[in-house]
């Protein structure tokens, strides 16, 4: 789960209610464009293009291995 929110010198105001003593953990950006682009670049270093064309069915054909083979 992730929420945005605003600092507004003082306190931390967020977009969506929290349970009382949740836990959070703020990361400071200057914009939304930098949130939109570290959270789809953000593992980009990762990433192997010749597997991407399998990731279509990666999910369905785990759990056809697991549960049906295993």
């Amino acid at each position: 789960m992730s929420i945005t929110g605003y600092y507004d010198g003082t306190v931390v105001h967020v977009d969506e209610p929290l349970q009382v003593n949740q836990k959070v953990i703020v990361i400071p950006i200057d914009n939304e464009m930098d949130l939109e682009e570290s959270a789809a670049g953000g593992l980009r270093k990762y990433a192997n293009p010749s597997l991407i064309g399998q990731e279509k069915d990666a999910w369905r054909k785990a759990a056809v291995e697991k549960h049906v083979q295993g």
